[in-house]
């Protein structure tokens, strides 16, 4: 439950920083030839990634990239870090063509959370084409102060019907201070969401308990659909 109160805590801090830092919206390039040619100036790369996303034998581009904008970094007096990293985020898409061009396919501004918390480790974990096509990206969770819980969860996106539609989710949640754990792997293709969580008594017995649930959506998410990760309720979890 902590965990979740910080993630929609850091939800409804996102909310102003997208008004504060991204009063001027930068629209990325629509084409070019390599990544250095669709970054903006003065914006640093995060991570990339590169494979056939749409299955077509041509190699297509991912990227998150940051603004550096010292006008949006703000200082700490409190816990933490001495300073705050406000400025925007963005996800950019890139599908290959026979040319050797990079044609834009998705700019998402909202799905790659910032680091906006001085007791806050970096929260953004990667981003990843596996070699089955499937777009990958990673989070993590970790306070010096304000919570127990640390985290990991990664999704995953399938391009088909023109979407990146979210076909599966991992999480792995630990209190630091009792041990218990509770891990989330869910499979939006098939309705499967499988649970597992293990407690630790005074005596340091370990208790693990599974389950096994079965659900049906009407659609699927999508990077579009989904805004800003772990605003979507989903079976009493957030993703």
């Amino acid at each position: 439950m902590q965990l979740k109160k910080t993630i929609l805590l850091i939800i409804f801090t996102l909310v102003y920083l997208n008004a504060f830092s991204q009063s001027k919206k930068i629209i990325l390039k629509e084409k070019g030839d390599a990544i250095e040619n669709l970054i903006p100036n003065n914006w640093e790369i995060l991570s990339t990634s590169t494979g056939d996303l749409n299955k077509d034998g041509i190699t297509d581009l991912v990227f998150a990239i940051q603004n550096t904008d010292k006008n949006n970094i703000k200082l700490n007096d409190g816990l933490g870090r001495d300073t705050i990293n406000l400025n925007p985020r963005i996800l950019g898409i890139y599908f290959g063509n026979k040319n050797g061009q990079f044609i834009k396919k998705l700019q998402a501004d909202k799905f790659i959370l910032l680091q906006d918390s001085p007791t806050m480790d970096e929260p953004f974990d990667g981003i990843e084409i596996l070699k089955n096509g499937v777009l990958k990206i990673d989070f993590g969770f970790w306070f010096s102060a304000g919570s127990w819980s640390m985290s990991n969860h990664s999704y995953k996106f399938k391009f088909q019907h023109e979407k990146f539609d979210l076909i599966g989710y991992e999480s792995s949640e630990r209190h630091r201070g009792t041990g218990a754990t509770i891990d989330y792997s869910i499979n939006f293709l098939t309705g499967n969401m499988n649970i597992s969580r293990m407690t630790i008594d005074e005596n340091n017995y370990e208790t693990i308990k599974k389950e096994n649930k079965k659900f049906k959506l009407d659609s699927l998410k999508s990077i579009q659909s989904l805004g800003t990760p772990f605003e979507w309720a989903f079976h009493e979890i957030y993703l």
